[in-house]
């Protein structure tokens, strides 16, 4: 069985309201075994939704609907279900003394506008929401099933547990496990990355994907078995080919920055930082991390007062890191220096060194457009992959 979701609403389509409630259902529909193909925004009118909803049940077993069950003139997903399916809508007393006992136990008088909750398509089974005056709906029909949810982030996490997932597995006899880990990566081009495990990016199952940002990237492995051993067993052999083919360039199952933190704990390291720029990003990737801010002993930020070449950038990065590990008796001092100007072709040189109590130096010079806004994170990518490298024991 393979669904597919029709997120409901003008305000997704104008940017003022993120879509959350796709990935919360993908990740819950994953999780009881259905593969989810395609999300799709559509606005307030009934022609679109139905046509979305015929289109959705053309590909797929199973539509999501989500939004538009509201009281408004402008919530039309009934109408719109109704008119894909070739249903008229059907008036349901029970629901309308459900909608207005809820006003009653609110001490408030229900709108009259609000008697349109109680329409369904006919035949379609009706999902109570006890979270709020919008009931859900499901409806069986030959073309295939659509099950309708409130767009209320709330009311619709309710219904997906309590009776969408309940309703998938017990009645749809859905059993199959699928697992999804992560798994994340640097040092590598993401080409080259892919070069490397095209086969298992081709293969169905297990299945592992590459998502990239700022020279880290997620590998994301997603197995389906029968059983949650069977999966399990799946996603530990996929992690160790992953390991084997990318070796120190594979980061682990926590995040970059994460990773550096957690082993600057488990050696009770600390860490000073000198960086060559306001925007600090080095300072700034590990403070967003939990337990970052506590690893770093201290902070220079001395942005360059004259011009200097990249010979000039690699010492100014090794002074300043051990300017800072003397300056507060850390165990490792990182400095960052960019060269003052970028080269023609726009890219600027920027020199990252780590230096140690004993005299040990380990330094990387890269390009990067430090132009763009991320440009920075780019390096930041760069000085906490190399301490990683370090920390984990990896030779210079």
């Amino acid at each position: 069985m393979n669904a597919e979701i029709i997120a409901i609403g003008a305000e997704l389509l104008l940017g003022t309201t993120v879509d959350t409630n796709s990935a919360y259902v993908s990740r819950q529909l994953t999780a009881c075994g259905l593969g989810v193909g395609r999300v799709t925004l559509v606005g307030d009118d009934p022609e679109q939704i139905a046509a979305a909803v015929r289109e959705g049940l053309g590909r797929a077993d199973l539509v999501i609907c989500m939004g538009g069950l509201g009281p408004t003139l402008d919530d039309v997903t009934r109408e719109g279900v109704a008119l894909a399916l070739g249903r008229p809508l059907e008036f349901h007393a029970a629901l309308l003394e459900q909608i207005a006992a809820r006003f009653a136990a609110m001490k408030r008088e229900m709108p009259e506008s609000n008697r349109r909750q109680a329409y369904v398509p006919a035949g379609a089974r009706v999902i109570e929401n006890p979270r709020g005056t919008a009931p859900g709906f499901i409806v069986e029909d030959e073309a295939g099933t659509v099950v309708v949810l409130p767009g209320v982030p709330y009311e619709m996490r309710y219904l997906c547990e309590h009776a969408l997932i309940p309703y998938l597995r017990e009645e749809r006899g859905i059993t199959t496990v699928i697992l999804v880990k992560t798994l994340h990566a640097t040092g590598l081009s993401e080409s080259m990355i892919g070069e490397l495990i095209a086969d298992l990016m081709n293969q169905e199952n297990p299945k592992v994907g590459i998502s990239a940002k700022q020279a880290r990237y997620e590998l994301r492995m997603s197995v389906r078995a029968e059983t949650y051993t069977e999966a399990e067993a799946l996603l530990t052999a996929t992690s160790s080919t992953l390991a084997e083919r990318l070796g120190a360039n594979l980061v682990g199952a926590e995040p970059l920055a994460a990773t550096v933190v957690k082993l600057l704990a488990q050696r009770n390291l600390s860490l000073a930082l000198h960086e060559a720029t306001p925007v600090a990003p080095i300072f700034r990737a590990m403070t967003a991390v939990r337990g970052g801010a506590d690893a770093i002993a201290g902070v220079v930020v001395h942005p360059l007062d004259q011009a200097a070449d990249e010979d000039a950038a690699v010492a100014l990065a090794h002074a300043g890191a051990t300017n800072v590990l003397g300056r507060w008796r850390a165990e490792l001092g990182l400095g960052a220096q960019p060269v003052s100007s970028p080269d023609p072709s726009g890219l600027t040189a920027v020199c990252v060194a780590l230096v140690t109590p004993d005299g040990l130096v380990r330094q990387v010079t890269r390009r990067y457009d430090l132009r763009l806004p991320e440009g920075w994170d780019f390096v930041a990518t760069l000085a906490l992959d190399l301490m990683r490298r370090y920390l984990q024991g990896e030779q210079a």
